[in-house]
């Protein structure tokens, strides 16, 4: 079996399954190669999706894996491939026409590409060919080669009393309204989390590149930005963590990292679909963030009940196992050794 994949993308979002592919089919029969992709208009080339095709012998299917924010499947792209998994699937807003090769998957996040040395000719071979800007291209490998590798999300025992969010403060504007929803929803986790200071110590707060009086509203929720392994180890402290619907209500980056890691997650509603519901009270502990006495108790229940904690660490992990793995993600669209 060969697996060819369109190095014409973000290298951040392909490396999670990547690594899935290479495991199952052995580095030797993965490469990168633009020609077979030609076919393609090269503006959908240039979205967020990972496009590749299994060979073997004469058969070849073609699959597309869309980490997009949106639920929106791309028309062009599901017509192309035989599969069509996206992280952010939302059947009630899908029309049918576009379900049939629709497969939901578990939010994934960036790692490590493979070890640095492995990394150098495709990243060489995609700044010669790619169509994009270049010092971008070539920045998001940059950006890839200072992810954890998949191996450091490990379970370890948390500190007790001690909680760890440190998270994005995004744009906002009339179309996302990002600073009524995900920024404020975080931003309200973070002050919950201060006003309890003599019962516990919180760590972390809101990152941004933003300035101004734009963010005047959450200067009091304000942090500076970690490297990614040390957000990591420290995540990995907490005693439990807390996860919103991100940009475009999207299940993020962070669902997947809490997953990975089993720990006890604290969550506002999610907004689209998962290969399987996370069950409240046996997965998640889900909260109305904008009821003070609900976040309140919400925090204390997660903060003073230990085995209410290992419950949902010991049943996220389980479920990251079956469900959000690389290879349990390929395996979700049909792709086995």
């Amino acid at each position: 079996m060969r697996v060819i994949i369109d190095p014409e993308d973000d290298i951040q979002y392909m490396s999670f399954y990547i690594k899935g592919l290479e495991e199952l089919f052995g580095r030797e029969n993965v490469a990168f190669r633009y020609d077979a992709f030609a076919d393609l208009p090269i503006e959908e080339r240039h979205t967020r999706t990972m496009r590749f095709i299994l060979k073997d012998g004469l058969t070849e299917k073609r699959f597309i894996i869309d980490t997009n924010d949106s639920y929106r499947v791309n028309e062009v792209l599901y017509q192309w491939s035989d599969t069509y998994g996206s992280v952010n699937a939302n059947f009630g807003k899908t029309p049918e026409t576009l379900q049939k090769k629709l497969i939901s998957l578990c939010p994934s996040f960036a790692i490590q590409y493979t070890r640095p040395i492995h990394a150098i000719v495709p990243a060489i071979g995609g700044v010669l060919h790619t169509q994009r800007n270049k010092r971008k291209y070539l920045g998001c490998w940059k950006r890839t080669l200072q992810r954890p590798r998949l191996e450091a999300y490990t379970m370890q025992e948390p500190r007790e009393g001690y909680v760890f969010h440190l998270s994005t403060l995004w744009q906002s504007d009339e179309w996302n309204r990002n600073d009524e929803g995900v920024n404020l929803r975080r931003a309200l986790f973070i002050r919950a989390c201060k006003s309890l200071s003599a019962e516990m110590t919180f760590e972390g707060g809101l990152v941004t590149s933003r300035s101004g009086d734009s963010i005047a509203r959450f200067n009091d929720c304000l942090s500076q930005r970690l490297p990614a392994d040390e957000c990591l180890q420290k995540t990995k402290e907490s005693t439990f963590v807390f996860n919103t619907p991100a940009y475009w209500d999207c299940h993020g980056w962070k669902l997947g990292e809490y997953m990975a890691l089993g720990k006890a997650i604290l969550s506002t509603p999610l907004s689209n679909d998962l290969p399987a519901p996370l069950v409240e009270g046996e997965h998640i502990h889900f909260v109305d963030v904008t009821s003070p006495t609900a976040l309140g108790d919400a925090i204390r229940l997660l903060l003073s009940d230990k085995a209410y904690r290992q419950h949902l660490e010991k049943n996220i992990h389980r479920y990251w196992c079956d469900y959000g793995t690389p290879q349990a993600s390929l395996r979700l669209m049909g792709i086995t050794r």
